[in-house]
């Protein structure tokens, strides 16, 4: 009797705990899930090196780039992702998981040639900036592969915390490996090409590792996709902007949104190795470990969130989130206190983690799942072409205001978001209505 209740209580204990609902998961789903964390951990390093924020502070810091080539440097990222839209229709009628083996290791083969290039010479900051163009938009083409993924192989009600475990993955690698990196060029002397060569290794890895994932009935996928109507392979990506009106709408808000983000991460670059004199660790800190540390611990909350509300509501609070965070940043700024300022990227890590669950899958809930690598390529492309643009406008909005223009610029940035995030509200009301309508 005793063993007997013992056992029921056992199993009540493990049916109602944080991870009981693996447990309802198909034997595919779970064997995804393992391969895509273990493939995921070597490709932190990758992530830690190409992203905006910390190549950035590479060049100003490193290579003494001025600010019309920062200002490039930082919109590369995004350059990246604006050809990820066109060029995501050529891997429609392909098989997902081969193709994002093959592009990482291309990016980490291109990552290993920044270790032979000298730091030296008028012309060493213009090949930093190509190789980083090349890597970036290598990135970018992975995040709808990665996304057919999502889609196909885990169900819709698991869907949001099983990208919590991999952005859990992500932001803690990423986080750990930046402070790494930063103590030891700070400490150590490492040079920074050498940082690149250990993260392109740490690619190659990633690449052999993806290699073990499988996309559920793919082959009858690709065989529907080859039977759709010819299409412009290039032109793909964004054709769903023009028929999904939708779509479209939400993508409006989403631009502005991003902007009002974008245009204040390039300056802080400026602002911390420029006015604060930041050192590897603080500037690091800053402008990546933080908000990565910061989102990993928030994801936890915003995936609960994700699996109980519309996107429309992620986004209003996650761009609620962000202007919160510029509150605390113009305080730090006008008050030269790197820690508030590094209280102010906790808070913009925090808002991020709904930020970014919301850009990785927030597309599905428009896309059918036949082309759900069309609607996130354009969701990407839109991202890429505000994010060229932003960097340029968020330098010299901040060069022509002046002696206080950072701050002034922060507000801007700030109230833009808060509109964004009303606009979302109100999008919410007229697609339920439709919904009710239809």
């Amino acid at each position: 009797m005793t063993s007997g209740s013992q056992r029921t209580d056992d199993t009540h204990r493990k049916s109602t705990g944080p991870w009981s609902w693996l447990g309802d998961l198909s034997r595919v789903a779970r064997l995804t899930v393992r391969r895509e964390f273990v493939a995921t951990i070597p490709l932190t390093a990758l992530y830690a090196v190409t992203g905006m924020g910390f190549c950035g502070f590479v060049g100003r810091k490193a290579l003494g780039m001025p600010d019309e080539l920062l200002a490039a440097l930082m919109a590369s990222n995004f350059l990246g992702l604006l050809l990820a839209g066109p060029l995501i229709g050529f891997f429609h009628r392909v098989r997902k998981v081969r193709a994002l083996s093959r592009i990482l290791f291309v990016i980490s083969l291109l990552l290993i040639t920044v270790v032979f290039t000298p730091r030296l010479g008028t012309w060493a900051p213009y090949l930093f900036l190509l190789q980083i163009f090349l890597a970036q938009t290598g990135v970018a083409l992975t995040v709808p592969l990665r996304a057919t993924i999502w889609r196909v192989n885990y169900p819709t009600l698991h869907r949001g915390k099983i990208l919590v475990i991999i952005s859990l993955c992500i932001t803690l690698g990423v986080s750990a490996i930046i402070f790494l990196y930063t103590s030891a060029m700070d400490y150590l002397g490492l040079d920074y090409q050498y940082i690149y060569g250990i993260s392109g290794v740490g690619g190659i890895a990633a690449a052999i590792l993806f290699r073990r994932v499988r996309i559920r009935h793919e082959r009858r996928t690709l065989r529907q996709a080859k039977g759709e109507s010819k299409q412009m392979a290039l032109l793909a990506g964004l054709g769903v902007l023009r028929t999904d009106r939708r779509f479209r709408h939400y993508m409006s808000w989403q631009m502005v949104n991003g902007f009002a983000t974008l245009m204040i991460e390039t300056v802080l670059v400026v602002i911390l190795a420029d006015t604060f004199e930041s050192n590897w660790m603080e500037g690091g800190s800053a402008l990546t470990a933080v908000p990565f540390l910061a989102n990993g611990i928030a994801v936890l909350f915003w995936a609960r969130f994700y699996d109980r509300y519309d996107i429309f509501t992620i986004r209003f609070y996650a761009a609620m989130g962000w202007a919160l965070s510029r509150a605390v940043l113009i305080v730090g700024v006008w008050q030269g206190s790197i820690a508030i300022v590094l209280l102010s990227r906790l808070v913009s890590g925090a808002a991020m983690g709904g930020g970014q669950m919301a850009w990785r899958l927030g597309h599905m809930a428009f896309a059918p799942k036949e082309k759900d690598a069309l609607y996130m390529g354009a969701h990407v492309s839109l991202t890429g072409l505000r994010g060229m643009l932003a960097p340029i406008v968020g330098l010299y909005l901040y060069r022509v205001m002046g002696a206080n223009g950072g701050l002034w610029l922060i507000a801007i940035s700030m109230t833009v978001q808060v509109v964004a995030a009303f606009g979302f509200r109100t999008m919410r009301t007229k697609f339920a209505n439709e919904q009710n309508e239809g």
